[in-house]
């Protein structure tokens, strides 16, 4: 009986891992996203209000850019929140 309440054990700090490396790459992941695409945004946005036009691709671009940054930094942040919420509910075990 000792062996499966250790293998259980084992399992359980290799899940806590799991999620731990998890959060560690994603919540830096979303903070990334987010300050590459803004900094982007920004830069194309400037652009624009000096020319006073862009053309249709740009324009394309400014929103595609921006579509991008706020999905992919909350499907990070989100994937984030998920690991740290699975990994405490592990420790708590």
């Amino acid at each position: 009986m000792g062996g499966v309440e250790s293998a259980a054990s084992v399992m359980d700090r290799e899940r806590r891992t799991r999620y731990l490396v998890i959060f560690l790459f994603a919540a830096p992941g979303a903070v990334v996203v987010w300050f590459a695409f803004h900094a982007m945004y920004e830069n194309l946005s400037v652009s624009e209000s000096a020319v006073g036009y862009v053309d249709a691709l740009t324009q394309a671009g400014i929103d595609f850019g921006y579509v991008v940054m706020i999905g992919g930094t909350l499907a990070l942040a989100a994937t984030a929140v998920w690991a740290l919420y699975r990994y405490i509910r592990l420790l708590r075990r």
